[in-house]
């Protein structure tokens, strides 16, 4: 009995679990839902098919239908809050509804020309929507909508109140417009052919963005649309329907067949896993949290990959203390090398350092039971490697530098304590080249003559100022000639 339970644990786990996309349960009917909008990360709604929309308050632990056309079967295309009460909701019937108590009712607000397809707002008092071909506009948080262009494509998106981009279908393929004057006038910037239809525009900021669409087509440009490079292209029937970018590396596509893609270097290269939602729409609230919507809802609280993660207890020299056994917390980058030459870095990853010393440090490029160096830097201390190549087990691993010389290659640590028995990274490489030398003692010293305070690199004991103690840690290290030691 006890192995049946397991078993249907764990194929429970693999139903629900995509990478770390998890599936969020739903009240019935399970229809497609075609938007959705988090104005917090605890409240969140979405919106589609057959008059139907549901509310979370817990952050999608729960979700409640709300009924919008009673007896009816509108689809609800759009829906956009800026706030926990206040939003916008467009459907098949041409009407603009708004409510302001967070969706408890909803007030015709306007008639619209057509079918209202996106709503979309770049903050709480700017914001468009498309009703093909009309596209209408507010700047004073919706009390008035105008029709400012008569002439749009289907999908588009802005960075700012000004700039934004716009796909038009004209037969064939797509054209990519871009606008400078808040989606009044659009010039063209770009033209795909062959049936490679763009579905979804994003940028980050005003030069660099991607475009997704139909046969796996993505387009990126780093120069605000003048010129834009394709990144995949597969040939195939498969459309590419929503795309959201965290920061200029990491981001998702969701696709119409079944999978999503992810990048984490741009765009240069793309990684697809399983992720069933019908033509799902994906949006992240952080750089953590993100949702994925459609005939199902998936849920990360991890970017929606699998992180490998060390947690390394490691102490700074200046910043330790042998009386309390503590040190000043701060922030160091931890570099995942390869265990054969040239050591290539194969991952990093930042992380406070805490008064115990310890940090955990969070990969997404690392394998399980594969060898690498780690290498430790901080802002002011010599980089320091592991002794040996150190390997993850199931997603997780332990490093201790601290307990003995030999933990660092090449022994190349400073005994600070002696009971209970503790060694550091040396500190005092201020310009970061490796050597604790004259140019590191000519900073400080500058620094400390000029009383310079604050969080600076020259403060070797994380006290926020610059004094004869800082010159002192770093006379000693150069005196020593002390350098990194790698492999």
């Amino acid at each position: 009995m006890k192995k049946l339970f397991l078993v249907l644990l764990i194929l429970l786990v693999q139903k629900t679990t995509v990478a770390q996309w998890i599936e969020q349960p739903t009240p019935s009917p399970s229809f497609n839902l075609f938007s959705f909008s988090f104005p917090s990360l605890n409240t969140g709604f979405a919106v589609g098919y057959g008059n139907r929309m549901i509310k979370t308050t817990n952050s999608g632990n729960n979700w409640y239908n709300i009924s919008i056309f009673p007896n009816t079967a509108q689809d609800l295309n759009s829906v956009w809050f800026i706030n926990e009460n206040t939003g916008w909701m467009c459907s098949t019937n041409d009407t603009l509804y708004h409510t302001t108590n967070s969706a408890l009712t909803w007030n015709r607000q306007m008639k619209l020309q057509s079918d209202g397809q996106k709503i979309f707002f770049i903050d709480s008092n700017t914001g468009w929507i498309l009703a093909q071909p009309r596209l209408y506009k507010t700047t004073d948080a919706g009390l008035n909508w105008t029709v400012i262009n008569t002439q749009m494509g289907q999908y588009f998106t802005f960075v700012s109140p000004n700039t934004g981009w716009m796909a038009s279908y004209p037969g064939g393929g797509s054209i990519i417009h871009k606008t400078t004057d808040g989606g009044s006038t659009w010039a063209a910037q770009h033209s795909t052919s062959d049936f490679r239809v763009i579905y979804s525009l994003e940028f980050i900021d005003d030069n660099t963005g991607w475009a997704a669409g139909y046969r796996e087509h993505i387009l990126k440009t780093t120069n605000g649309g003048v010129n834009w490079i394709q990144q995949r292209d597969m040939g195939n029937s498969t459309p590419l329907v929503s795309m959201d970018f965290i920061n200029e590396n990491t981001g998702w596509v969701t696709g119409g067949t079944g999978y999503s893609l992810y990048t984490l270097n741009g765009g240069t290269t793309w990684n697809q896993i399983n992720l069933s939602a019908g033509s799902p729409k994906v949006k992240f609230l952080n750089s953590k949290t993100g949702w994925i919507i459609g005939s199902k809802v998936y849920k990360t609280t991890t970017t929606g990959l699998i992180y490998k993660s060390l947690q390394l207890n490691v102490l700074i020299e200046g910043f330790y203390d042998a009386v309390p056994n503590s040190m000043v917390g701060d922030t160091a980058v931890v570099y995942l090398r390869s265990s054969i030459s040239p050591y290539s870095k194969i991952d990093s990853a930042k992380a406070f350092v805490n008064p115990n010393g310890v940090g955990t440090f969070d990969f997404v490029n690392a394998n399980n039971d594969v060898n690498y160096y780690i290498a430790v830097k901080h802002r002011n201390s010599v980089e320091t490697w592991s002794s040996s190549a150190q390997s993850f087990v199931a997603n997780s691993l332990n490093y201790d530098i601290t307990t003995s010389q030999s933990q660092a290659f090449g022994n190349n640590l400073r005994r600070v304590n002696s009971a209970p028995v503790r060694f550091a990274i040396f500190g005092g490489d201020v310009d970061q080249d490796g050597t604790v030398d004259a140019t590191d003692l000519s900073a400080i010293d500058n620094n400390a003559s000029n009383f310079i305070s604050g969080y600076v690199v020259t403060d070797l004991t994380g006290d926020d100022f610059v004094d004869g103690t800082d010159f002192a840690i770093a006379d000693n290290n150069a005196a020593s000639f002390v350098s990194v030691i790698r492999p």
